[in-house]
Formats: C-alpha cells, sequence, structure tokens
C-alpha cells in the first residue's frame, strides 16, 4: 500500500437516512510526533452531486471549532481516478463534488497538521507531543450531508506510534498488526462523543467501588504518573459522591477519565458521555500547587454526564455539527455544573474545606472585578460564548468573559442556601439535583430542558421562592455586584487580607504573572505585561491599559517582588510610580493608592451557624 497523507477519509454520498454499511475511518496516528496524522476513510456513495461536511459545532464546545484551516493535501478519488471538488463560498466547513457514474465509494484523502502549543485554539482540539496524543475524531473525517447525519455509521481504526498504549470509552478491540486498535461499528455521534487518549507512558488506574469507573494517565515521562495516597483516595470517593448526589441511575455505562499530562499542550477539560478529555501539565498530579489548582477539573467533567450530556439546554441539541447552537442556559449547563464541581472536590477530598472556601473567596472577588456587569447581564455572557471564549483576555473587567461559569458557583449556591434556608434544612439543592438529573437508564441518551423545567424542579422542591422572578433579577439584568447571598447565608463573608491563601499563591504562580486586581485593579502577564485593568479601580485612573508593559517600579527595574513590595509601602505613606512602555513609548504613571496589598478570603460571621460546613461534608454512605 502506498504511504498516505497525513489525513485520508472516504465517505458515504448523500442517502436518504440510513446507509447500508459503514463509513470506514483508517486513522495512521504513527507521526503524530512531528504533529502529523494520516488518515483514510472509505464511504460507500451513490453516483451524482455529493456534499461532505467537516464537523464544526461540537457539543460541548458551544462555538464553532476544528482544525479545517490546518487540513492539507485534501483529495477525492473514485475508482481509482481523481475527482474534482470544491469548497462551499458561504462555509468553509463544506466540500462539494459530483460521484462518476459506476462509482460505489469515493476516498478522500487529507493531511492534518497539527497546531503546536495553544496556537490556533488548540485547547479544543486534536494535539499531540512527542509522547503523548489527544485525538477528537471530529477533527480526523469529513462525514455526507444526510437527513441524520449523528446516526451515519462508522467503524474506525486507528495506528499508533510502535510501543504506545490508549484509553478510550469507544467500544475497541487491539490491532492485529499494529498498535493501536479497531472499533465497533458505531454511529457518529458516539464516535465524535469519545476521544482517544495515547502515549508512550500510559497507566490506567481503577476507581470506585465497582468496575465502571477508571482513570487513564498518558504522560510524557513515567515520573508524572505517579498518583498521591489522598489522591487516590479522593478518586476512589468521586464516584460514590456523585451517587450520593445524583442517586443511582447513571446516564451511562462506563466512566472513563482521561488525562493527558504534558507541558506541550494547553490545559483543558471537555465532557463527552462516558469519559472526559482532560489536560494539565506534566507533573500536576505530582506538584502539590498544580493538584490544588486542578482539584475541581475531574469532577466537574463527571458532573457533565449529567448536566450537559444527558440533560441538556433544549436549544443546544441540534441534529447536526453544521448547525448552531443556543446558549443561552449555558449559566445552568456550565454555571450550575461549576458550582456542582466544586462541590464534589470538597465532599470527594480533592479539596480540603479550607481549600473549598478559598475558593469561593477568589471566585467572589474575581466577579466584583468583572464591572462590565453594569452593561452585560449574566445570561447575555452565556448568548454570546461562541465569540466570549476566544476573546482576548485583555480588558475583560470591562467585557465580561465567560462568567457563567464562575458567576454560575456564586447563583448556584445562593440557590442551595436559599433551599436549606425556606426548608430549615430538610431540603438542599441535592434533592433537586437527583429528581432533575437521576433519571438515567443506564446508557447515553439526551433529554432536553427549558428554563421553564428548571424552575418547575426547584419549586417541587422549595414552593415558598418565587424561582422565576429570582433568576429573572439574578441572570436577566445587570447588577452592580455578583450573587454573594449564598457566602453570607452560609455563615461568611468575603473580606480581605494582605497575604495571600494557599489557593491564590497557586493559581498567581502557575500564572508566572502577578495579580493585584484586589489592590489596583491591576493584571500583569509574564515579565510586567498589563493583561487587564478594572475600570474606575486605581491603575485605570492613572491611565495604564492593556497592551503596555511595566518595566521599572518607583525607578527601579521590574519585578513582581519589588512591585508587590512598592504596593505594600503604600499602607505607610510609600509612593507607587510606575514606567510603562506602549509600543515605542515610554511613560511614568503615578498610581493614587494607600491601601496596601488586598487578597480574597472568607471570615467568619461571629453568631451564624456554618452552613457551607454541612454543604461541603462527604454524603456517601
Amino acid at each position: 500500500m502506498r504511504r498516505l497523507p497525513i489525513a485520508v477519509l472516504v465517505v458515504f454520498a448523500c442517502s436518504a437516512n440510513v446507509h447500508a454499511a459503514p463509513i470506514l475511518l483508517d486513522v495512521d496516528a504513527s507521526e503524530v510526533g512531528r504533529r502529523v496524522i494520516h488518515v483514510r476513510e472509505l464511504v460507500p456513495a451513490e453516483p451524482g452531486p455529493l456534499t461532505l461536511h467537516y464537523p464544526k459545532w461540537i457539543p460541548g464546545r458551544h462555538r464553532p471549532v476544528g482544525q479545517i484551516a490546518n487540513v492539507s493535501a485534501l483529495r477525492i478519488a473514485a475508482k481509482g481516478e481523481a475527482v474534482t471538488w470544491h469548497r462551499d463560498d458561504a462555509d468553509p466547513f463544506t466540500i462539494h463534488c459530483t460521484v462518476p457514474t459506476g462509482a460505489k465509494a469515493v476516498e478522500v484523502t487529507f493531511d492534518l497538521l497539527l497546531a503546536a502549543g495553544s496556537e490556533g485554539g488548540a485547547q479544543f482540539m486534536t494535539v499531540a507531543s512527542p509522547k503523548i496524543m489527544t485525538m477528537n475524531w471530529n477533527d480526523v473525517l469529513l462525514y455526507p450531508k444526510a437527513a441524520k447525519p449523528l446516526e451515519l455509521p462508522f467503524v474506525a481504526r486507528v495506528k499508533l506510534p510502535t510501543g504506545w498504549k490508549f484509553g478510550t470509552a469507544l467500544p475497541v478491540k487491539p490491532s492485529e498488526k499494529d498498535a493501536g486498535f479497531v472499533s465497533e461499528e458505531v454511529p457518529l455521534e458516539t464516535l465524535i462523543d469519545s476521544p482517544v487518549l495515547a502515549g508512550e507512558h500510559v497507566r490506567v488506574v481503577p476507581i470506585g467501588a465497582g468496575k465502571e469507573h477508571s482513570v487513564v494517565l498518558a504522560c510524557d515521562s513515567p515520573d508524572g504518573l505517579e498518583v498521591t495516597p489522598e489522591t487516590l483516595k479522593a478518586w476512589n470517593q468521586l464516584p460514590a459522591e456523585a451517587e450520593a448526589l445524583f442517586g443511582k441511575d447513571r446516564p451511562y455505562k462506563h466512566y472513563t477519565f482521561l488525562l493527558g499530562l504534558s507541558n506541550y499542550v494547553p490545559r483543558a477539560g471537555i465532557e463527552h458521555h462516558q469519559s472526559s478529555d482532560n489536560r494539565l501539565a506534566e507533573l500536576a498530579l505530582v506538584k502539590a500547587g498544580e493538584r490544588r489548582m486542578s482539584a475541581t477539573l475531574f469532577p466537574h467533567e463527571f458532573v457533565h454526564s449529567w448536566n450537559g450530556k444527558y440533560r441538556r439546554p433544549a436549544d443546544m441539541i441540534v441534529n447536526d455539527y453544521q448547525v448552531p447552537q443556543q446558549t443561552r442556559l449555558l449559566w445552568v449547563y456550565e454555571g450550575l455544573t461549576n458550582y456542582l464541581g466544586w462541590l464534589l472536590a470538597a465532599r470527594s477530598g480533592l479539596f480540603s474545606p479550607e481549600d473549598a472556601r478559598e475558593y469561593l473567596a477568589l471566585t467572589a472577588a474575581r466577579m466584583t472585578n468583572s464591572r462590565g456587569r453594569a452593561w452585560r447581564p449574566l445570561d447575555d455572557t452565556a448568548a454570546s460564548a461562541s465569540v466570549l471564549f476566544d476573546a482576548p483576555r485583555s480588558w475583560a473587567s470591562a467585557r465580561r468573559a465567560v462568567d457563567f461559569y464562575d458567576e454560575g458557583t456564586l447563583l448556584w449556591l445562593d440557590v442551595d442556601v436559599m433551599i436549606r434556608t425556606a426548608t430549615k434544612g430538610k431540603k438542599s439543592l441535592d434533592d433537586f439535583c437527583k429528581a432533575f438529573f437521576g433519571t438515567g437508564s443506564g446508557k447515553p441518551e439526551v433529554k432536553g430542558y427549558k428554563l421553564d423545567d428548571v424552575i418547575a424542579a426547584l419549586t417541587a422542591v422549595d414552593a415558598s421562592t418565587d424561582w422565576k422572578r429570582y433568576f429573572a433579577r439574578r441572570v436577566e439584568a445587570v447588577a452592580d455586584s455578583p450573587p454573594l447571598e449564598g457566602i453570607t447565608g452560609s455563615g461568611w463573608k468575603l473580606a480581605f487580607n494582605e497575604k495571600p491563601s494557599d489557593l491564590f499563591a497557586a493559581q498567581e504562580g502557575l500564572s508566572r504573572g502577578v495579580n493585584l486586581l484586589d489592590s489596583l485593579g491591576l493584571l500583569l502577564g509574564a515579565e510586567g505585561a498589563v493583561s487587564d485593568v478594572v475600570p474606575e479601580r486605581p491603575a485605570a485612573k492613572a491611565g495604564l491599559a492593556p497592551g503596555m508593559k511595566v518595566i521599572a517600579v518607583n525607578g527601579r527595574r521590574f519585578s513582581s517582588e519589588a512591585l508587590k513590595s512598592a504596593v505594600a509601602n503604600t499602607k505607610a505613606g510609600g509612593k507607587l510610580e510606575l514606567l510603562v512602555e506602549s509600543g515605542d513609548f515610554f511613560k511614568t504613571y503615578a498610581v493614587e493608592y494607600a491601601g496596601g496589598l488586598s487578597y480574597p478570603r472568607l471570615e467568619k460571621v461571629s453568631g451564624h451557624a456554618d452552613l457551607l460546613a454541612d454543604i461541603v461534608k462527604p454524603h456517601a454512605k
């Protein structure tokens, strides 16, 4: 057989609904170390016009994604002869061709050139280092236009580098010839919903009481495969705590946490019905700070099996990967999941109770500094998700970012506290979760919901609250401040002191920047680059803006330590002058500020019961 280009694809002709034979997808990832994948796909086709789509709107991504720009050397053939093709004028994800008379199949070949590092939105794509690969099927196939494209049958074969092993929720059997596997026949929806993690150094860790849950680790080195006893204990507890939250009726047969560990792929977490695609730094499981910062990753993606995959906003359920999703209810899909992910991190032991409080403090402070709330309501950040996800970090405080995640945490904590208070502790958000999400059939399926369905389910738990009015005020209207009542109602309040919490310090350290948002309203990236300023705070009033770079503090060369020391000294009357570079120009800015360093924390309210402790305590028997 001749050596195929990076991706070879053969696709079915457009027929009515069902194809008699499966599309055969052959993926050669043996050269993935140089970020090149070869794919061959053979699809039965009838003579006549044929439209092929490259998947665009993938569930869980919330906007168009895909490496269509990195598809190279595209060729289509039938009966051994080249077939002329042309790209759609309005949609670059769509290809048109004509299948010649007498042909029974078409073969499409193309090269997939993987994005390097975090360029080109690679966070949510197929990514690789020389030692590991996370492959998303939507990046390595085209599919024919059809009445029910998600039902198109596929059989996939994957060839991996010699010695590599893999993990996937896809039903497969090992390849008899090469490292890799051959899948069972599955519909396109199942294929795209089942990413593959592979690598030279792979470890499988069963977790939980039964055989239904496991973690597959693939790392750039054997060193990163070590799991501390504390982490393993928490992983083992996670399925039980999820069952205590949602009930025994799960929306999956088995669940696999895929975790790629590399310094050469962007960090990410992406949900699927029976697995999740998680990516962290090479030694994230070994280093205490990075473990703490990633504590909510597994719980968040796990919760999505119930909220987002099984129960999904009805307007986000589409029958074709070319159809846009309406994302206004992401404050339920992602916001509630963010809260429940935090909850399960604490209940399983991935977070200590102190870590859980620090997380809330950081979240509350971050949302307080999101001043775009003065003109943009929360649900508009959800409706605008497709553009906000890829917006630059600069000006995020003025513009708002994808706040439905963090503000969702505060919102749903408030809902939880309101239910507990109104029912005198007899009910909680756990009861809503069991009734609304805990009706799975033990296999992947999708059941849509509208906002009215959410309100009705909450009313069944707590009829004393007007939930429609509550969400109209908190979600649909602008507000000067985030919903902090959940914190205050649970016996705590947002406060500030001069020393950062361990979680704050870990987050700042990983960012390699300086976070002074709660003092100056200033966020710096590496080497003093201004990432963001909070409107009407001292840095913004002084004239600083994203795109500038701080090169000196009070006449001395910039360093994070020098800047923090100067800010601390303002409390004793010290000046704060910053020499800033902007393009080819330099200017000194005098920052009027006298508050010293300020870092968020939660402070216990005297005389108020600690409801937060009850919320985060383990619930599994």
